[in-house]
């Protein structure tokens, strides 16, 4: 199977100007027009009947979806799975290194929409009566026909059609956290292709205020594939094991990568594992991996760690990334050939305080 969410993807993907409100169009055509339309550029209603299942990947995430709604999506790097969401009747649950909780609004809303829009090979056929028609509207030279949600519930949804193949443009969820604070996200959707008879959308590119944007490239498209009985029901994650006690430390590699300036190790342990292990920001470390034993320094924040220039001299240390859940060893300017042959996910590593 060719690239999915794709390569190069970046100069097909429509970045839209700023919204600058209604235009007019030559051609006025009734909502049922417009849905039926778009239905037919999906591949058409008796087409879409025959779907059951669609699986494709995003970078190390796995989404699964059927026919009625449910999706299960699967982060991390075979086998090691970090975080399983998963979307099924109404509820919207998370399971991040064995910690489980509901998804709150406005996020749960936002993935019961999308659920949906892919249980639909991202047509509107599953939102076919609850949609008004807002006109035409203008995002720089670009028209698109602009679609709502009648009763929009904790998010509004925006949908964005182009007035010549009726494809899906763009998707927007407005709304507001609990805190008060505005919450946006803005799709924006690459050329559809075809799929195994279907009509999906292989790149998007997805930005939320007050964030960096993330571009979608869809790999191992998958129909209509014999699904496990439980799947849309477990909520397992593959992390391996930890096990904590004063001055010691085990657990398993969760990734790595290796390259010319030195080895990142991303660990399974996290906050409360070190808490029990009672390690303090300059401990030092015997890390024992593969019958290896090498010295490394510990920070507990990476606002604790020495200085670049300082790291660049040699240095091999343990810490918690600005943006990350469980603890790294990094090895930066040494020699890590040693140790790099002897990774792969859910190696058992181990740390003793010296």
């Amino acid at each position: 199977m060719r690239r999915a969410i794709p390569a190069g993807a970046a100069a097909a993907i429509l970045v839209f100007m700023a919204f600058s409100g209604p235009a007019s169009s030559g051609e006025e055509l009734s909502l049922k027009e417009i849905i039926q339309k778009n239905l037919e550029a999906s591949g058409g209603r008796e087409k879409l009947g025959q779907f059951q299942n669609l699986s494709f990947k995003t970078g190390n995430t796995r989404s699964v979806i059927s026919a009625s709604g449910d999706i299960k999506l699967s982060t991390g790097k075979d086998p090691v799975v970090t975080e399983v969401i998963l979307v099924k009747d109404g509820r919207v649950q998370r399971n991040s290194y064995n910690t489980i909780a509901d998804i709150p609004d406005p996020q749960r809303t936002v993935y019961l929409n999308l659920a949906r829009l892919y249980a639909g090979l991202f047509s509107l056929v599953k939102f076919e009566g609850e949609l008004k028609l807002e006109g035409l509207t203008s995002f720089g030279p670009e028209k698109l026909y602009h679609l709502t949600l009648a009763k929009p519930g904790a998010v509004e949804a925006g949908f964005f059609l182009g007035p010549d193949d009726f494809r899906l443009k763009r998707l927007l969820f407005r709304g507001k956290t609990s805190d008060g604070d505005i919450y946006e996200v803005n799709t924006d959707f690459g050329p559809f292709e075809p799929v195994e008879g279907f009509n999906i959308p292989l790149t998007w590119f997805s930005s939320q205020v007050g964030t960096r944007g993330t571009l979608a490239e869809v790999t191992d498209v998958l129909m209509n594939q014999p699904l496990s009985e439980g799947l849309f029901t477990e909520l397992d994650i593959n992390v391996g094991a930890t096990e904590a006690q004063p001055g010691q430390l085990k657990g398993n590699v969760l990734d790595f990568n290796s390259n010319r300036y030195g080895l990142s190790v991303h660990t399974n342990w996290r906050k409360n594992d070190v808490e029990k292990a009672g390690l303090r920001t300059g401990d030092k470390l015997s890390l024992l991996v593969g019958g290896m034993e090498s010295e490394v320094v510990f920070y507990a924040t990476a606002a604790e760690v020495p200085s670049q220039n300082e790291l660049t001299q040699g240095a091999r240390v343990m810490t918690l990334p600005w943006f990350g859940d469980t603890y790294v060893l990094q090895f930066i300017s040494v020699d890590t050939a040693p140790i790099a042959s002897k990774l792969k996910p859910l190696t058992p590593i181990e740390i003793r305080k010296k």
